[in-house]
């Protein structure tokens, strides 16, 4: 159990050395927001249902003045008030429902911050030990033993502080290196912080094109089908559109 939870602190550390804005991102994907752009909409739709519940509110204040001194028959003023009752309870469940979601984004944010900031303390990985449990490892949980075809399998789900069960991308295999270029490649936690500072750059830069690359993947995709349709999507439409993205 040592040894399989060591390999998985160590396998998910590297992972975030080599990767940090691709982590990010990953983490990020468990939630509801995936993208800052989705977050700065909510965050104006959560400012506009905030005005609008004020508005409400000064409103239903100058009904009921309007109805107190006799400008308004009772039936209107129950109408009106029933109407921006209503409202006014829509836009509470609307109002929290966006402050969670913005929550749940920023908490993601700090999470991944979090445990980045728990790997950089270390360099090695070598031993296990309860320190590195208890700073690592938020819980584990060991599954019934079962028998397929004869063999004996036990799953384990290991989730580890801030981000829980992380799965690693899969990574093409990558043919085996010879001992002379392994002795020459130099480990990330021996450079300078400037060199690594120049490998998240360079590691921010090739996910972004990744984006792009789906994207634009996406927008191909969905011009392919709409061919030929009255939703046809002209080279000047595409155009207009990569522009105001």
């Amino acid at each position: 159990m040592e040894s399989l939870v060591l390999e998985a602190i160590r396998r998910v550390s590297g992972y975030v050395r080599e990767n940090e804005a691709e982590f990010i991102e990953r983490v990020r994907e468990k939630s509801e927001l995936q993208q800052e752009a989705a977050v700065r909409e909510s965050r104006k739709k959560l400012s506009k249902a905030k005005r609008r519940r004020e508005e409400i509110s000064g409103l239903i204040k100058k009904l009921y003045e309007a109805y107190a001194t006799g400008k308004i028959p009772e039936n209107h003023f129950s109408e009106l008030l029933t109407g921006y009752d209503t409202e006014q309870k829509t836009l509470d469940g609307e109002i929290e429902r966006l402050q969670a979601e913005i929550d749940r984004y920023n908490t993601d944010s700090v999470r991944a911050d979090k445990f980045i900031e728990l790997v950089k303390r270390h360099t090695e990985f070598n031993e296990f030990s309860a320190s590195l449990l208890n700073e690592f490892v938020e819980k584990i949980i060991v599954h019934e033993a079962t028998k397929v075809n004869g063999v004996r399998e036990q799953e384990v789900e290991i989730y580890l502080n801030f981000i829980g069960k992380f799965d690693l991308p899969e990574q093409e295999e990558q043919p085996e290196e010879t001992p002379v270029r392994k002795s020459k490649k130099k480990r990330r936690h021996e450079m300078t912080e400037e060199q690594r500072a120049a490998l998240r750059e360079r590691d921010k830069v090739r996910y972004a094109r990744k984006v792009a690359a789906k994207k634009a993947a996406k927008e191909a995709q969905r011009a392919a089908i709409l061919k030929g349709t009255a939703y046809e999507i002209r080279p000047q439409e595409a155009g207009a559109a990569h522009a105001a993205i």
